[in-house]
């Protein structure tokens, strides 16, 4: 069919005008969108702008940055109480193979920081009750606990009956080699880890110059300082390749002692001069090195550091030797606060608020839930008077708290958990996952 040549001429201009229209439309969106070759916007078409007669302010939008494990220990400690945070700066024994009523109370309403396994007190009998008396302890645990042992080897090896014999730090040392070391103590890792351990107080790094010294020459590597570092530092390293937390013992050195500090306090009277040419060499050598997660203060009167405090009490040696003259950054645990080395002088209350006061930040002492409590409430007290300050008991805590984030005993999605209670709910957008 043809075409009216008259419809074509009448149609022709409406076409044209609606085309034109057309590429207008298209040529003024064109002008509003980024000319990104060039790194700029062309100019869109003025409007008319409204200013408000007041300033508005807008909340920014949530970011998600994440936390380093300082920064979520700290968010943890804001959300914490007093008697919480002073529980978390407890190790505590217990008796027994089981959970019983008085070890809930202490991890659950305490919420202690961790506890001590001893073959003594009737913790480790087997592997299996051993296995599932963690596993029930951790369970109970507001925020999972250090497990702690002494696996030594030789004299002390509070689960020898579990794990069998191991060679003594003695024959270790007269090795001369240090991957013996790094063996003894991988090996060690390895069975602490498969019964759920995650913590072995060792190694020792004293320097013997006290042949007769009661009890410790089988449990150190020698008498000289090099050798002792050497041979310390490998175990240390075994102890860490193999998941296991360490910790050196026992500062400022047992080496020269004339009496054994469970029984009575030990008197050295060493000047800083020798202590620095011999017993603070490993101590010195692997803080420098950043390897050293845990320092052990140990009960011993030197009155050219203090005349008056033993160093574990000593503001003299806890702060002012260990943490500013040796810039060690870790975390700082007392010995055993029952050994007659204390205990003969200091009820555990006092000696605990005297160790906080003079900078330690994890206590051993308490047997069972009466000391337990006497040594919180001790603290506590120390706290309201003024003996002790709220800011030193939270740099204690988050440390604390950093160095379970640190090895994997607090996992991620626990710590979120534990920091979003810690924050205001419209801060949670900050916690990443």
């Amino acid at each position: 069919m043809g075409m009216d040549k008259r419809n074509t001429a009448v149609h022709t201009p409406s076409r044209i005008i609606a085309l034109l229209a057309c590429l207008l439309f298209i040529f003024s969106a064109c002008s509003l969108t980024p000319d990104n070759s060039k790194g700029a916007y062309l100019s869109p078409i003025p409007t008319k702008t409204f200013t408000p007669s007041h300033s508005i302010s807008l909340s920014p939008m949530p970011t998600t940055t994440p936390l380093t494990d300082s920064a979520l220990a700290s968010r943890i400690v804001q959300g914490m109480s007093l008697d919480q945070k002073l529980g978390q700066m407890v190790i505590v024994e217990f008796y027994g193979a089981t959970v019983n009523g008085d070890l809930t109370q202490m991890i659950q309403h305490n919420q202690v920081s961790g506890v001590l396994i001893e073959n003594k007190n009737g913790n480790a009998q087997s592997r299996g009750q051993l296995v599932s008396l963690i596993q029930g302890m951790q369970k109970q645990a507001p925020i999972p606990l250090f497990t702690t042992t002494d696996f030594e080897g030789g004299v002390v090896n509070e689960l020898r009956q579990i794990t069998g014999e191991r060679s003594s730090e003695q024959t270790i040392g007269a090795s001369g080699n240090p991957t013996v070391a790094y063996n003894a103590g991988h090996s060690v890792a390895a069975d602490l880890t498969n019964l759920g351990l995650n913590v072995n107080f060792m190694p020792i790094v004293d320097v013997l110059t006290n042949p007769n010294n009661p009890g410790l020459p089988m449990r150190t590597f020698g008498s000289d300082p090099t050798l002792v570092t050497n041979m310390g530092r490998a175990y240390l390293k075994g102890l860490t390749d193999g998941g296991v937390i360490g910790c050196l013992k026992h500062f400022p050195g047992l080496g020269s002692a004339n009496l054994d500090p469970h029984m009575a306090l030990p008197t050295m009277n060493r000047s800083l001069a020798t202590l620095s040419a011999i017993d603070l060499v490993p101590y010195r050598t692997m803080i420098k090195e950043g390897i050293v997660p845990m320092v052990m203060v140990t009960h011993i009167l030197n009155p050219q550091l203090d005349t008056r405090l033993p160093t574990s009490l000593s503001p003299n040696v806890v702060t002012g030797l260990l943490r500013k003259q040796l810039n060690f950054e870790g975390v700082i645990i007392s010995d055993t606060l029952w050994m007659g080395g204390i205990s003969n002088t200091y009820s555990l209350a006092q000696a605990a608020a005297l160790a906080v006061q003079a900078g330690t930040d994890l206590l051993l002492g308490p047997r069972g839930l009466a000391d337990t409590q006497h040594m919180i409430f001790g603290l506590h007290q120390a706290v309201m008077n003024g003996q002790i300050s709220q800011a030193q008991i939270d740099a204690s805590v988050t440390r604390i708290l950093e160095m379970k984030l640190h090895y994997k005993i607090i996992p991620h999605d626990k710590a979120l958990q534990l920091a979003r209670s810690a924050v205001n709910p419209g801060s949670q957008g900050n916690i990443e996952r």
